[in-house]
């Protein structure tokens, strides 16, 4: 008979040893990362370049808002790719995030490690960030530009400063439940405070 995971969702199965174990955890913490890099590269190809995206996305957003956006598609379509940069790079720090959490396990408390990973991930967004358009910089229809990383760095900062409220929020929630729990476990009225 299995358990439910939502009851002990927080005990996973004790993972045997040897070298077998350490590269399926290996995978299983580091394969999104891979998978979030390999996209980022798939769209810093020439295909992706503007003159590419714009029909398609244009289509698309006559399809949803009508035939009126034509007039301003230029800046439409400058719009949709820069935050295109800025939510994909916020996404990929995200995934960082999870693989840095992992690898940081055992090593340092809760909060240093929190701030830990998230420092590594925006830096390996950063560093995404500069590789990506350094690689553009040789395409002949992308061009590298510094303002691209930043905006990439940005979206990575933004991202990661949700979820790092996020589980502040519930740790301190946490907290304060535990708290009330306590109080209410040692309260005069049940014989034990």
């Amino acid at each position: 008979m299995s358990s439910s995971p939502m009851v002990f969702g927080g005990y996973p199965p004790p993972a045997p040893s040897g070298l077998p174990a350490r590269l399926h955890s290996s995978l299983r913490t580091w394969l999104p990362v891979l998978v979030g890099a390999a996209v980022l590269a798939a769209e810093s190809t020439s295909g992706f370049g503007s003159d590419h995206t714009s029909d398609p996305l244009q289509r698309l957003t006559e399809a949803i808002f009508g035939y009126d956006v034509c007039v301003h598609w230029t800046v439409i379509h400058h719009l949709i790719r820069k935050t295109g940069h800025f939510m994909g790079y916020g996404m990929f720090s995200l995934v960082c995030f999870r693989g840095f959490w992992i690898a940081l396990l055992s090593s340092t408390p809760r909060l240093m490690r929190r701030m830990q990973a998230l420092g590594l991930a925006i830096l390996a967004s950063f560093l995404a960030g500069g590789a990506d358009e350094l690689h553009q910089s040789f395409l002949p229809n992308r061009t590298g530009q510094f303002s691209d990383v930043l905006l990439d760095t940005c979206g990575a900062l933004a991202l990661c400063l949700v979820l790092f409220l996020a589980m502040q929020a519930a740790e301190w929630k946490g907290q304060a439940r535990r708290r009330r729990i306590a109080a209410n476990w040692l309260a005069p009225e049940n014989g034990l405070g």
